[in-house]
């Protein structure tokens, strides 16, 4: 299939001019079934033919039904926030009481990996505003900018003819996108700064001149999240020898700043170079990588159509030598390694997959289109040469396939948004509003300020308030460093560091009728220590909706002193 010219294939685009003085008339882009300049149809019969869609209907079918679409999806599971977000929450509201970025306060210790995302929520705070309405309008908010972003991109790999942008409806009908940008996490802004600041770099390299601002907006997003010098590197490197031009050097400065004032300033505040969340993710490569082979096959699983688009889509742009795609598809995989790289996490429906598809809805996109829109021009041309009978039904045919094709992936992405739906708000939300909720009423009910030790610390320490030992790590720079994956911090010293702390109460996930009996592992062996046993005593048992319990154990305030290891 005959993308690009050769001359259009070293710009890289299609359907978008050179610099002034390098190409000579009107380009034909997309090769087959796409040609610039092509007036746009009047009716559907000259659609059948194969004529593009007006830009007007391009807007309305690619990009606002689309964003009607993951509206309406983000608000279906707009009640329902994750538990790591509180943990932001806390951050955010002790910065804005003036206790400074801190999860206890008094303890410099940087458990979260958003910054900027936690300063907005806590100028949200200021304001006198809720950080959760606040997160998930700012989610929401970028989520439909995200959508924004890829309508442009979507055109920059392929102008739009005779089919919509399929890229954004993708994007809408996708869980990890609608679902994360109201779970109150940073996902959805980091997204949002990731796709921006890639089509405006691609801009700023076509117009060849001017301040490249695209620098800056990436240096928001690695200001959101750690990995966005990935996102910035990778374009950079597919400007070849532009990679050293004045321009990109200044891009290249303009990113680094921003990032070089937060690492100094981490560094005087925490005194780490980096956040404590690092180690407490980490320490095990072998159980990183078979946990990231696990999440990563089961994303497949759940999204297998749009992967196999994407795939195509690939191959479209190898055979074109489309510079803009195959830099969309390093992007793409790029992220699929850093994800099997870290092992992915434990929060429902694939979130280290959200900055991976759009890159890969945009490929998914453009091999839908490669597909769809030369089959209706052969068909087209073939109806023309057809017995009059038979040219409107050899046209009408080749429309019914397109929309057939297009149908039967939206009954899909359809289904399995649905069931996910389903899943967060029957069985997550309902979980947590059991156990962590129930856990959280029970102190503002029974408990007395003391420390905490639990391992998930969101809704539990953002309600209480209490200072927490946090047992997985995060917020605690002893157990993040010890040997072992994340959850799986208990070797030498996690015990001992635990019990020099001595917290009044611990938060256990216990067993189906009993807390006698602790399912983890780690949370067994320190029931079973002597320093806890004849000094902590069950205090609450809370039911949550699994058929289980969340036990509360209490160190009365006359217990006896714990005895020795």
């Amino acid at each position: 299939m005959a993308f690009l010219e050769p001359e259009e294939a070293e710009h890289g685009q299609l359907g978008v001019a050179p610099p002034s003085g390098e190409a000579d008339g009107d380009m034909e882009a997309a090769g087959d079934g796409v040609v610039e300049g092509a007036p746009p149809a009047r009716s559907w019969r000259d659609w059948l033919r194969g004529a593009p869609l007006s830009e007007r209907l391009h807007l309305a079918f690619g990009l606002v039904l689309p964003a009607f679409l993951l509206v309406v999806n983000m608000v279906r599971v707009r009640s329902f926030t994750i538990d790591d977000a509180y943990i932001s929450y806390r951050y955010a509201r002790n910065f804005a009481r003036g206790l400074g970025l801190v999860y206890n306060a008094g303890e410099r210790i940087e458990g979260y990996t958003n910054f900027l995302w936690t300063v907005l929520l806590a100028g949200g705070i200021k304001l006198g505003l809720d950080p959760d309405v606040v997160a998930k309008v700012l989610g929401g908010l970028a989520a439909c900018g995200s959508l924004g972003a890829l309508y442009l991109l979507s055109a920059r790999l392929r102008p739009y003819g005779a089919v919509p942008c399929i890229a954004t409806w993708l994007f809408a009908s996708s869980i990890v996108q609608s679902g994360y940008a109201v779970f109150g996490l940073e996902t959805p802004l980091f997204v949002l700064l990731v796709l921006a600041g890639t089509e405006m770099m691609f801009r700023e390299r076509d117009r060849g001149t001017g301040f490249p601002y695209s620098g800056l907006v990436f240096g928001l997003a690695g200001l959101t999240r750690p990995e966005a010098p990935m996102f910035i590197g990778i374009p950079m490197l597919f400007l070849g020898l532009r990679f050293f031009g004045r321009q990109n050097l200044l891009r290249g400065v303009v990113f680094a700043a921003p990032i070089a004032c937060h690492m100094l300033w981490r560094h005087s505040y925490y005194g780490t170079w980096l956040p404590n969340t690092l180690s407490a993710k980490t320490g095990s490569l072998a159980e990183q990588l078979a946990g990231g082979q696990h999440y990563l096959a089961e994303y497949a699983g759940h999204t297998w159509p749009a992967l196999l688009l994407g795939l195509f889509g690939l191959c479209v742009a190898i055979v074109a030598r489309h510079r803009d795609a195959l830099c969309v598809a390093a992007l793409a995989l790029a992220v699929g390694g850093y994800v099997l790289l870290v092992g992915g996490d434990w929060m429902p429906y694939y979130r280290f997959m959200s900055p991976f598809e759009p890159f890969c809805f945009l490929l998914a996109g453009l091999g839908a289109r490669a597909l769809l829109e030369p089959l209706l021009a052969q068909l087209s041309a073939r109806a023309a040469d057809a017995p009059e009978g038979g040219t409107i039904a050899l046209a009408a045919g080749a429309g019914v396939l397109a929309l057939g094709c297009l149908i039967a992936l939206g009954a899909f992405r359809a289904q399995r948004i649905e069931r996910a739906q389903h899943r967060i708000l029957d069985d997550e939300k309902r979980f947590w509003d059991s156990a962590a909720g129930g856990v959280a009423n029970w102190f503002k009910e029974h408990g007395k300020p003391g420390e905490v030790a639990v391992g998930d610390i969101g809704y539990i320490g953002y309600v209480t308030d209490y200072p927490v030992l946090d047992l997985l790590g995060l917020v605690d720079p002893v157990i993040s460093k010890l040997p072992g994956g994340y959850t799986r911090k208990t070797g030498p010293g996690y015990v001992q560091h635990v019990f020099d702390k001595m917290p009044r109460y611990f938060v256990f996930v216990g067993g189906a009728d009993t807390c006698d009996k602790l399912p983890f592992p780690a949370q067994e062996k320190l029931r079973k220590d002597r320093r806890f046993r004849g000094v902590y005593e069950v205090a609450g048992m809370v039911r949550h909706s699994k058929n289980g319990y969340w036990c509360v154990f209490e160190r009365p305030d006359d217990a006896a002193p714990a005895p020795a290891p």
